[in-house]
Formats: structure tokens, sequence, C-alpha cells
């Protein structure tokens, strides 16, 4: 990918006491937005209120404001941390066993058909109203059924020795539990993940695994808290690792290149009108890994739209919660943008 010219900084406080002025300079790549935190002045605290641009060169570029909600993440828990501590049940730890619940040589066993819970409260914080999907296996079944349930959320009553994998909406609880129903037999292998996995996805605690060339999705709702936002501009970030067919992500139904090599994949996508986030297959087998989506301005589609009126813009007010001003050009200008106190 080649190199734009540099984008010049200045961050100037013309009537600031020290006046303050510094001029950085970052080198952009073609069509990939720079974000640039909004300066704040070292003598007052505050926090730049106006942005003047000016291109040396003529140019045709975007730029947009966004404040620090709007810049979050809307992925949750993109590099597949567990969420469950000791899901394996390699030692008596982790976990509040129920009266007739013991952990011993890899599995948690319940004995004298109980009706009590092993539970533990979640690695990484549950949020309520979000999905999260739940696997384990049951082993050594005689009697009873046993239920699992993920922030206060309980699920399907299981009465057979298998693998299940299962979706929860959670609660307000910050609990993972399995709780029986004269309930005789082991469980194994819990692990918790923010994903919704197809078939022939799996997650070993740190990546999103696909294997046996499959054609189904790894997907996951946006947290409610940061929505996607139809017609906004997203820098999608990802690694993978391939070794046959191909994946494409999507936002908000916005599908965005298919991929059919390893390597981390940085792209521009204008979310649709839904909240969904998936990685689509096509006889993929592989991995995913650090998956990141934040929000930036549109990459430029000709060099005469502009994006809300802002384009080769001469200068704007930045809106008290703005945070980031983002930048993106199709061609090679150096752009300068000069900050101004409120």
């Amino acid at each position: 990918m080649a190199n734009l010219a540099n984008l010049v900084i200045n961050q100037v406080y013309p009537w600031a006491q020290d006046s303050n002025t510094d001029t950085e300079a970052v080198v952009l790549a073609a069509n990939v937005p720079e974000n640039i935190t909004v300066p704040s002045d070292s003598a007052t605290g505050l926090k730049a209120g106006y942005v003047i641009f000016g291109a040396p060169v003529a140019s045709d570029f975007y730029a947009r404001v966004f404040n620090s909600q709007q810049g979050q993440d809307r992925v949750t828990n993109g590099t597949f941390a567990e969420y469950v501590t000791n899901g394996a049940f390699a030692s008596d730890t982790g976990w509040t066993k129920g009266t007739g619940w013991t952990i011993a040589a890899g599995v948690a066993t319940a004995t004298g058909a109980i009706s009590t819970a092993l539970s533990q409260t979640s690695a990484i914080t549950l949020i309520p109203g979000y999905t999260y999907t739940l696997t384990f296996t049951v082993t050594a079944f005689t009697a009873g059924t046993i239920t699992a349930s993920v922030g206060g959320t309980a699920g399907t009553a299981r009465g057979s020795a298998a693998t299940f994998t299962q979706t929860f909406v959670a609660g307000a609880s910050q609990i993972i539990a399995f709780t029986g129903a004269g309930f005789t037999g082991s469980i194994d292998n819990v692990s918790v993940t923010a994903w919704v996995l197809g078939t022939g996805w799996t997650t070993d605690g740190s990546t999103a695994i696909a294997t046996g060339a499959i054609s189904t999705a790894l997907s996951q709702t946006a947290n409610t808290v940061y929505p996607i936002v139809a017609g906004q501009g997203y820098l999608v970030t990802y690694t993978a690792t391939r070794s046959a067919g191909t994946i494409t992500v999507s936002l908000g139904g916005t599908a965005g290149t298919a991929r059919s090599t390893s390597a981390t994949f940085a792209e521009v996508i204008i979310a649709g009108s839904t909240q969904a986030i998936s990685f689509g297959t096509s006889g993929f087998t592989g991995t995913v890994d650090d998956v990141t989506i934040k929000a930036v301005v549109s990459t430029p589609a000709d060099s005469t739209t502009g994006l809300l009126g802002m384009q080769n813009p001469k200068g704007f007010a930045i809106p008290s919660d703005g945070s980031y001003v983002s930048v993106v050009s199709a061609g090679t200008p150096i752009i300068t943008a000069s900050f101004y106190k409120r």
C-alpha cells in the first residue's frame, strides 16, 4: 500500500499565555483514516474548539470529528479471551461447589442425584442484554438433568451425555452456573464467548478457529451502549490465518473484501442498517483474532462527492464532546490541521 505525504498537525492556541504550539508529522496510507486526538491547552487544560484545514496542493479529502463514545470499539471481546476460569477442571479451583459436587481427574462430578449448583463469577464482565455462547460437555451421565445459565439467564435442561452449545442473553448477574435437577454425571470443557459460533467454529480462549472447510458465520450483535450507526464509516481490522477458502467481514449488513490469504487486514466499511458484526466464510479453514471496529470517516468514492459537506473544509467547530478528528484521502496531499481554543 503506497504511503501518502505527511499530514502536518499544528496545535495552535494563539491567545493562550504560553502560546503552546506544537507540530507533528503523521504518515498516512491511501484510503486509511488517521485519527487525531483533539489537543488540550497546556495552560488551561481546555480542549481545542476549532480546527482549520489547509492543503498546499489541491486535493480532496474528508474530515470528521467524533467523540469518545463514537470512537469506542464496536466489538465485544475481539481477542476471544475466555470468560470461564478453569473450564477444563485441571484443578479444584475457580468454582463454587454446591453439596454433592467435586472436581477431580479433569472433570466436575455430581453424585447422589443432586439439585445443587456449580458456579463462578465470569472472568470478564458480562453485559446485560448481550448475547453469549456457552459450550460444555456432559460425560458419565446416569440420572436427572443439568441446566447451564449465563448472567442469570437459564438455558435448556440437558439429560444425556454429549457436547452442547447454546446462546444466552445475559441478565444483570455476573454468574456462570450449572444447576442439577436430580443430576448424576460429570461436566467438562466449559467455555463462554461473546460470539455466536456457526457450525464448525470453536474458540480456544485466544482465537476463533474454523475447521472442516466451513461456510458458516462467526457473528455477534453490537453492544447496545455503542451501537453501529448506519452510513457511518468504520475501520475494521482483524488477523486471519487461512489454509483453505475465503473469509469476509461484514458490518451492519455491508460486506467487506473476501480474503484468501493469511495476514492482518484493515479496511473501511460503510455500515448498513443492522447491528450485526460477522465473518462469513466459503470453504474456510483457519483462524480469526484481534478484531477491532472503530468509527472513522468515509473513504472517498470520487473527487466530487463530499461527506456531510465537509470535503476540502476550511475549518469547523469541534463539539464540546469531540475527542478525535479523523482525516482520510484517496490522493496524496499534504494536509494541515491547526487547532485553536474555543
